[in-house]
């Protein structure tokens, strides 16, 4: 299912950083060719890339290429690396579902008070969403914890060489 998901954010932040660029190439046209300029790609830019960050980000953590703070992790046994993963999983997910839920009240007072164009705001809770279930998943599964502390950078699984020693 996350790898489904995967494939769903990339394919969105692909569309989501198409269409931004396109909206802003067309205004930029338009306004140097023809001397019209269009406010509404100026208003939907910022939301789009404040799309495209969190969609980002979302993907960042299910590679594992979100920051973390784990420097002393690195000189620790892998049972107490693992037990960190854990420990700092289900506590990511828990603060997740707290801003899932809070968000869902934002999307509805956007709702209320902006009408139709609040809709965009869709993006945090489906964002808290995401986070949460991936941070479960490293909570669950053991994801996110390094693999060893052959002092390479973490996520960095090429040989380098080593295997033809």
């Amino acid at each position: 299912m996350d790898n489904l998901l995967e494939a769903a954010e990339r394919f969105l932040v692909v569309a989501l950083f198409s269409a931004l660029v396109g909206l802003i190439v067309f205004n930029v046209v338009t306004r140097n060719l023809f001397q019209v300029s269009f406010q509404e790609p100026l208003e939907w830019a910022p939301a789009l890339v404040l799309w495209l960050a969190l969609l980002g980000s979302t993907l960042a953590l299910k590679s594992g290429r979100h920051i973390r703070l784990e420097l002393l992790l690195r000189f620790c046994p892998p049972r107490l690396q693992r037990l960190a993963s854990a420990i700092t999983g289900s506590f990511g997910a828990l603060v997740m579902g707290v801003l899932f839920y809070a968000s869902i009240g934002f999307v509805q007072n956007e709702l209320a008070i902006f009408g139709r164009i609040a809709w965009l705001s869709i993006i945090f809770p489906l964002f808290f969403a995401l986070s949460g279930f991936r941070f479960a998943a490293q909570a669950i599964m053991g994801q996110g914890a390094p693999e060893d502390t052959s002092g390479r950078p973490f996520g960095d699984h090429r040989d380098h060489g080593r295997a033809a020693r």
